[in-house]
């Protein structure tokens, strides 16, 4: 579950950032994406209940490895490719892709995750 204060989103003017975190999130049905299961909000908070990814981080893994073999850095690359042309045929930028941002599945999958500097490309994010 991801918890973010609407004080803060308030703040820091993310709220078409946020809007377009949920958006990308509920719209995209991929497996290279974490998938968000419902949204809501209270007073105080919005909250995403996502998809729980058991394998961690990619940057876990690169402590542990150091480096990555060609063959499964090839791997993961091309599944990051696959994830990112999702991300933009439904109109969107992540803006964050990075090995923290890139979760490993139980099957040594990878799914992108942290949409939260995502912009969109289509007014609705922008105009709400």
């Amino acid at each position: 579950m991801k918890i973010l204060s609407k004080e803060l989103i308030i703040q820091k003017k993310q709220s078409s950032h946020v809007k377009a975190e949920r958006d990308i999130l509920s719209e995209a049905n991929s497996p290279w994406i974490v998938k968000l299961f419902f949204s809501f909000q209270d007073s105080r908070n919005v909250y995403f209940i996502m998809e729980f990814v058991p394998g961690g981080d990619m940057m876990q893994l690169l402590i542990v490895k150091g480096i990555f073999e060609e063959k499964l850095a090839r791997f993961f690359i091309a599944e990051l490719t696959c994830a990112i042309e999702h991300v933009h045929f439904l109109g969107f930028i992540h803006r964050d892709i990075k090995p923290d941002n890139i979760l490993i599945d139980r099957n040594g999958h990878i799914k992108l995750t942290d949409f939260g500097l995502c912009t969109g490309l289509r007014w609705t994010h922008d105009k709400r």
